[in-house]
């Protein structure tokens, strides 16, 4: 962790200085030609993993006046042994030294104890060594603890392991059915709190060691619960105990986009033996299958001849849709199942500091229209200096793109800042995640048309209300007209269909009677875009 500070801190420095001072005042020499540093090692440091098949990795990076040249990795048995290595050449500022399991047979080795030595050099013969150990331990999946208890208000703050929480997935811990009555409560790796323990003082869904300094966890959670602690992440949820009728103790996802293994995709009891996925991803062709627990324990359903009934144990089904995200619901006692197109696969959100782009909660981010392979569009209200993103999902800010202060129109993912626009207004936002760039069109709209008072010949104004909304009131004849940005028709918009939804560079809107009309445009990201023409 302190290597990952050290090369996030040198990068920013380099882009803070870069920012503030013209080029003869930096050493760019100097402050990117510096000692190559580990950013990542699996399996990490003092962690577990399960007896198995396993490759190591490591993840090196360096400045750009030093890049790479080369890396290596020796995997040693508790007794200093060698039973691996490998030598590997190094290029860029980031690179990956890689021992396959195959290559010294991951899976034979037993439970025990096991050492890395790492070393990694750059051109300029600057090096950085590291020495790892892990565990091959005989725990039924992947853990960095032997045993994780609960503690609190509601037992006593028990020291006699009354409450433990049983290992159900890789690095993934569960107690279910237990009644904290609202009170203070921790988790605990031994019985007499000698080691570690772990509590949400901020009650934000993320556990702190003691280690660091941490409160209990006092956020009111009553009633009969269900708490699941990730001992990696240190992320936990407390949900309420289903009173549904059921005879599974689970149901996942499984298929070969994951290798029919893991808890990426739990499904979620909302009624009696009636199952709901709420979101999974499909490009076409996968084989799936529903398991009852994520290693593929217990009861399995299969879908081979794709009838829309699954059978028990029945061969994998396969996914022919479109590409998409989809809602899967499926029942256990009839065996049926259904899956719910919610949104394509490519998927851009605009989250920002305005309320209309969500507070910066990625929650309420709204989405942009796919217009193309990795193309996106929305219209949206700009505040001058308002920062605002761009997020893959709506539901963190992981893998965020930000705008490139080097290079304004580009974005970037890595040392970056906020975008904002200088000028307030409505803006078509237009994002290319092929090209890295972003491109901002002001827009000031009108109606235009045989049906205006001007004909085809000038735009009426409208007026921006806010919510993504422009009106105007205004006498129509009896005939055709549309919407059009900048008194120009680089932007434009009709309806297609006749049916109040409008489409970019669609057909000629038709006014049936003349009269005073009082019409709305509304260009919403989540409702969609329609228009309403009043008479009065």
């Amino acid at each position: 962790m302190k290597n990952i500070l050290k090369i996030l801190s040198l990068f920013l420095i380099v882009g803070l200085l870069a920012t503030s001072c013209s080029k003869d005042e930096i050493d760019v020499e100097g402050l990117t030609n510096f000692a190559p540093g580990i950013v990542s090692i699996s399996p990490s440091n003092n962690s577990k993993i399960v007896v198995g098949n396993f490759d190591v990795k490591v993840i090196v990076a360096d400045g750009e006046s030093s890049p790479l040249a080369e890396g290596a990795i020796t995997l040693s048995d508790g007794q200093g042994n060698e039973i691996a290595s490998a030598t590997q050449s190094l290029s860029g500022t980031r690179d990956s030294i890689v021992l396959a399991g195959a290559e010294f047979d991951a899976e034979t080795l037993g439970a025990g104890t096991y050492a890395l030595d790492i070393s990694v050099t750059d051109t300029e013969g600057q090096s950085n060594n590291r020495s790892t150990t892990f565990e091959i331990s005989l725990l039924p999946f992947a853990a960095n603890y032997e045993n994780i208890r609960l503690a609190g208000v509601f037992n006593g703050w028990d020291e006699e392991g009354t409450h433990p929480l049983e290992l159900v997935a890789d690095h993934i811990w569960e107690i279910r059915g237990v009644d904290l009555m609202g009170e203070p409560w921790k988790l605990k790796n031994t019985l007499n709190w000698s080691d570690t323990d772990w509590g949400d003082g901020q009650c934000d869904g993320i556990m702190e060691s003691n280690a660091a300094g941490n409160e209990n966890t006092d956020c009111g959670f009553s009633g009969e619960v269900v708490i699941r602690f990730n001992d990696e992440t240190f992320e936990y949820e407390v949900s309420p105990l289903s009173t549904f009728e059921t005879e599974l103790s689970g149901l996942y996802l499984l298929g070969s986009f994951n290798n029919f293994n893991g808890n990426d995709y739990p499904f979620n009891l909302v009624d009696d033996n009636t199952w709901v996925l709420e979101e999974a991803p499909f490009e076409g062709g996968e084989k799936f299958k529903f398991a009852e627990m994520p290693n593929f324990m217990g009861k399995n359903y299969g879908d081979g001849d794709g009838d829309g009934l699954m059978e028990e144990f029945g061969e994998n089904a396969m996914f022919m849709g479109d590409p998409g995200f989809y809602r899967i619901t499926f029942n256990e006692k009839t065996l049926e199942y259904s899956m719910e197109f919610v949104r394509p696969l490519q998927a851009l959100f605009l989250v920002g500091g305005l309320p209309e782009h969500g507070n910066w909660d990625p929650a309420n981010a709204i989405p942009f229209q796919v217009t193309g392979d990795n193309v996106y569009q929305i219209f949206a209200p700009l505040e001058a200096g308002q920062g605002f993103k761009f997020l893959p999902t709506n539901e963190n800010f992981e893998g965020d793109w930000e705008c490139d202060p080097a290079n304004p129109g580009s974005i970037i993912q890595d040392g970056s800042e906020n975008c904002s626009v200088d000028e307030t207004g409505f803006y078509r936002i237009t994002v290319d995640l092929n090209a890295q760039t972003v491109e901002y069109t002001r827009t000031e709209w009108g109606v235009i048309g045989e049906a205006t008072p001007t004909g085809w010949d000038s735009d009426t104004d409208m007026a921006y209300d806010g919510a993504f909304t422009w009106t105007i009131t205004i006498d129509l004849s009896a005939a055709e007209m549309k919407f059009r940005a900048n008194d120009e028709w680089n932007i434009d918009f009709g309806d297609n269909g006749g049916d109040g939804t409008l489409e970019l560079g669609g057909d000629n809107i038709v006014v049936p009677e003349a009269g005073n009309y009082d019409i709305t445009m509304r260009l919403h990201p989540v409702d969609g875009y329609t228009y309403s023409l009043e008479l009065n």
